[in-house]
C-alpha cells in the first residue's frame, strides 16, 4: 500500500487566521489516485519543531511525505531549511529556479505591481533549495514544489496558497504519482432514508464481517428525514469487485430493514 503524511506548516494556522484546506484538497486527490494519507500535522513556523516532525515522520517510512507553507522569502519561510537539516543535504541555489524567478520578477515589476525587479537575497532566498533535489516550476505563483528522496521516501515540499498548491498539483504531481502508484482505489456511497444511523450500524457490521477488505463508513444527516451517507471504499487487487459485491449486500439489507435506497445519490 502506498502511503502518505501530510505536513501542514504555519502559524497563521495554528492561530485560526488561515484555514487550511491544502490538506483537504491533497486528500481528495491523492486518495483517488490509491494513496492511503496515514496522518497529517499542523505545526509552528518553527526550524526546530519541523526538523523534528519530518524526522519523526521519516522514521515512519511512509512513501510520500508532503508539506505545504514556509517557502517564500521571509525570515519565518523555512520549510527548504529544515528539510536540507531532515534529509543531511546542504541547501544550493538551482540555476534554473534563478532564472524562472528572474523573469517572473521582471514581469511583476512591469506589472507595475513590484518597485524594481532585481534579484534581492530575499529573492534569491527562494533559488535555494536541498541538494539532489527535483524542482517542478511554478505555473501561477514564485516558489516551486521541491521534490528530495531519503531512503524510500520521496519528500515533496508546495507552496502554502491553496491556488498555487492546485496548480503544482493538477500540472506536475498528478502525473508522477499516477505513474509511480499502481494501487486500485474504488469508492461507491449509498444513500439511505428512513433508518437511524444505530439501526444501520448493525447491518453494516454484518456485511464488513463478511468483507473485510472494504471499509464502510456511515454519516449521518442531521435532518427531519432521517438520511445517512454510507461509503464504501477499498484498495489493492480487485477492489472495484470487493467494493461493489459489499454495496450490493448492504443495500438487501437495508430494504429488507424498511429503509430506503436513494438511488439519485453520487458515486465516488
Amino acid at each position: 500500500m502506498t502511503s502518505m503524511e501530510i505536513i501542514v506548516i504555519g502559524n497563521e494556522v495554528l492561530a485560526g487566521r488561515v484555514q487550511d484546506t491544502n490538506s483537504n484538497y491533497i486528500c481528495n486527490q491523492v486518495t483517488a489516485l490509491g494513496i492511503e494519507v496515514t496522518r497529517i500535522t499542523t505545526i509552528p513556523d518553527d526550524l526546530k519543531t519541523i526538523v523534528t516532525i519530518l524526522k519523526e515522520a521519516i522514521k515512519r517510512k511512509p512513501d510520500f511525505i508532503i508539506t505545504t507553507g514556509g517557502l517564500g522569502s521571509t525570515y519565518d519561510d523555512m520549510t527548504l531549511k529544515a528539510i536540507s537539516n531532515a534529509v543531511n543535504q546542504p541547501l544550493e541555489i538551482n540555476q534554473n529556479l534563478l532564472e524562472d524567478l528572474e523573469k517572473k520578477f521582471e514581469y511583476i515589476h512591469q506589472l507595475g505591481r513590484a518597485k524594481h525587479k532585481k534579484m534581492t537575497q530575499e529573492r534569491k532566498k527562494l533559488a535555494y533549495i536541498p541538494r539532489g533535489s527535483q524542482i517542478y516550476l511554478n505555473p501561477v505563483g514564485l516558489a516551486p514544489a521541491t521534490l528530495v528522496k531519503i531512503k524510500e521516501t520521496k519528500i515533496i515540499s508546495l507552496p502554502g496558497f491553496p491556488q498555487e498548491v492546485k496548480a503544482l498539483f493538477e500540472k506536475h504531481l498528478a502525473p508522477l504519482l499516477k505513474k509511480i502508484v499502481k494501487n486500485q482505489y474504488s469508492e461507491e456511497c449509498i444513500m439511505t432514508e428512513g433508518l437511524i444511523e444505530s439501526d444501520l450500524s448493525l447491518l453494516i457490521d454484518q456485511v464488513r464481517e463478511k468483507h473485510p477488505q472494504v471499509w464502510i463508513k456511515s454519516q449521518p444527516y442531521r435532518d427531519v428525514r432521517i438520511r445517512t451517507e454510507i461509503f464504501l471504499t477499498a484498495r489493492g487487487e480487485e477492489a472495484h469487485k470487493f467494493v461493489q459485491t459489499a454495496k450490493k449486500e448492504l443495500e438487501k439489507k437495508i430494504t429488507k430493514s424498511k429503509g430506503k435506497i436513494i438511488k439519485e445519490t453520487q458515486n465516488h
